[in-house]
């Protein structure tokens, strides 16, 4: 048996977002027992993925754990961590391109634009981390051609990993898309603050908590947007009661920025989620935040040993008694198959971002938008939240094979309601950028063929998607079809 590891993760201490396989594998052993551990924020630590997996296994039976250690899941680990251990330094070069903007985005690798290129070069110590990324971009609507994008340092404390720079992340169960932060925008640059080993609480009054993770990120939006340099502010607590379930409570602000209060009265009235309108004693478009909140699970079960999870994600636009309310909904079903040479992931997700969707009126215009900070929750013209954008239905059946030689395959269909009230509320200044969203309600059926494999001594990833017909947004009408590639090295010295 052979086993090849992505360059990718040989250059960072954590799995990043968008690294499909490692989180297959990790999702697989999570459901089988064989890892006691989180799976649903992204990026994850690598130690952390490691002593999840010991926990597991310390868990099972002699005969039990056996079974784990020969399964092809816990060799793909076991090798990417002795990899990522071992390259502690090195370059990473990236190019890719395509033959326009790939509207929409997975939880994968894949071309941002018409043209990307990036070297990056990276060092991992006992207690820190750093990666400095270069990258140019040739593309029409965003203009910014020189980014820094996946740049970061971070070090260890304790129990604490603090840091700053511009990675993707991942909240949520979603293997299409998010509700909270999705890797469909551009990284947002900032700070954050999160736990590194995922252990449980030792108090027993606290123990049933089980394995849990707290992240706090604090970024910087762009200028050219209806409020200039807004601030994005987020929390996530996501535990464990049970071992076979997951639950995740996230929280997201845009604050501040030119034109508005950023004192620490402001401050406090946005923590406390004191931002309703006339509700909360303010003038109208006066609102101190604009706030998103919800929670997500995962059910990990296997009934006739085959490992099957059950996931929700659900995020209020606004708040009523103390709790999200106006909310969008997300639900999915997968299994894990093992059949022939190596493993597949059957899924089907089904996406609504009307806001009340879900037991309570229906809300057009109004997940993701805001009446003071006009440009919505959207960074460089993307949602940083779902890649399908508000007041949109979709359901999308989804086929994933990895082999055993680190290729994997991955089809999805979608049929998808885009932009159900025909609106588009977002305000673009003059000098900012395009949303890419349906200028009109619009029913498309959409078919996406991913591919990676090793190739050149790195990683080949292949995006191949269609649709039945031509989707207008504000910026272009868009071909139906989308053809790019990305190919990724590491040099580790």
């Amino acid at each position: 048996m052979v086993l090849c590891i992505s360059s990718a993760q040989a250059s960072t201490p954590w799995v990043p977002a968008g690294d499909l396989a490692a989180r297959h594998h990790i999702e697989a052993l999570q459901t089988q027992g064989c890892l006691k551990g989180l799976s649903l924020t992204w990026p994850m630590s690598w130690a952390a993925v490691m002593r999840a997996m010991r926990q597991g296994q310390q868990q099972l039976s002699d005969a039990q754990s056996q079974i784990c250690e020969i399964s092809n899941h816990y060799q793909y680990l076991q090798t990417a961590e002795n990899s990522a251990r071992a390259n502690t330094r090195g370059a990473t070069l990236s190019l890719g391109g395509a033959n326009q903007e790939p509207l929409y985005t997975a939880f994968d690798t894949q071309p941002e634009d018409t043209f990307t290129g990036q070297m990056a070069l990276y060092a991992t110590g006992q207690h820190w981390s750093g990666r400095l990324a270069v990258g140019y971009a040739d593309g029409e609507r965003d203009d910014q051609h020189l980014r820094f994008d996946d740049s970061y340092i971070a070090g260890v404390v304790g129990n604490w990993q603090l840091g700053v720079g511009a990675i993707d992340r991942w909240w949520g169960p979603g293997w299409q898309s998010s509700l909270a932060l999705s890797n469909n925008a551009r990284p947002v640059p900032g700070i954050w603050l999160s736990r590194h080993m995922l252990t449980a609480p030792e108090s027993p009054w606290l123990r049933w908590v089980g394995p849990w993770d707290l992240q706090l990120i604090a970024g910087q939006l762009e200028h050219d947007r209806a409020i200039p340099d807004a601030k994005v502010l987020g929390a996530r607590f996501v535990f464990q009661p049970l071992d076979s379930l997951q639950i995740g409570l996230s929280r997201l602000a845009q604050w501040g920025g030119e034109g508005r209060p950023q004192d620490l009265e402001a401050f406090f009235d946005a923590f406390i989620g004191k931002d309703n309108g006339e509700s909360s004693g303010f003038d109208d478009d006066d609102d101190p935040s604009n706030q998103i909140a919800g929670v997500d699970f995962r059910v990990s079960l296997t009934p006739w040993d085959v490992p099957v999870g059950l996931y929700g994600q659900f995020m209020g636009e606004d708040e009523a008694g103390g709790l999200p309310s106006k909310l969008s909904s997300l639900a999915g079903f997968d299994l894990v198959s093992s059949l022939g040479n190596g493993s597949q992931r059957w899924f089907v997700e089904a996406t609504e971002t009307v806001a009340g969707s879900w037991i309570s009126e229906r809300r057009f215009n109004t997940m993701y938008e805001h009446g003071t900070y006009k440009s919505g929750f959207r960074y460089h013209g993307r949602n940083m939240a779902s890649t399908w954008e508000g007041d949109a239905r979709a359901v999308t059946f989804g086929i994933q094979q990895y082999f055993r030689s680190d290729v994997t395959f991955a089809l999805h269909l979608t049929q998808a309601t885009l932009n159900q009230d025909g609106v588009i509320r977002a305000v673009v200044p003059d000098d900012g950028y395009q949303v890419l969203q349906s200028v009109e309600e619009q029913d498309v059926t959409l078919a996406e063929l991913r591919i990676g494999h090793p190739l050149l001594g790195g990683t080949f990833h292949w995006l191949l998607s269609a649709s039945d017909e031509p989707i207008v947004t504000p910026f272009e009408e868009r071909e139906r079809w989308t053809a790019g590639a990305e190919w990724t090295r590491d040099f580790a010295w």
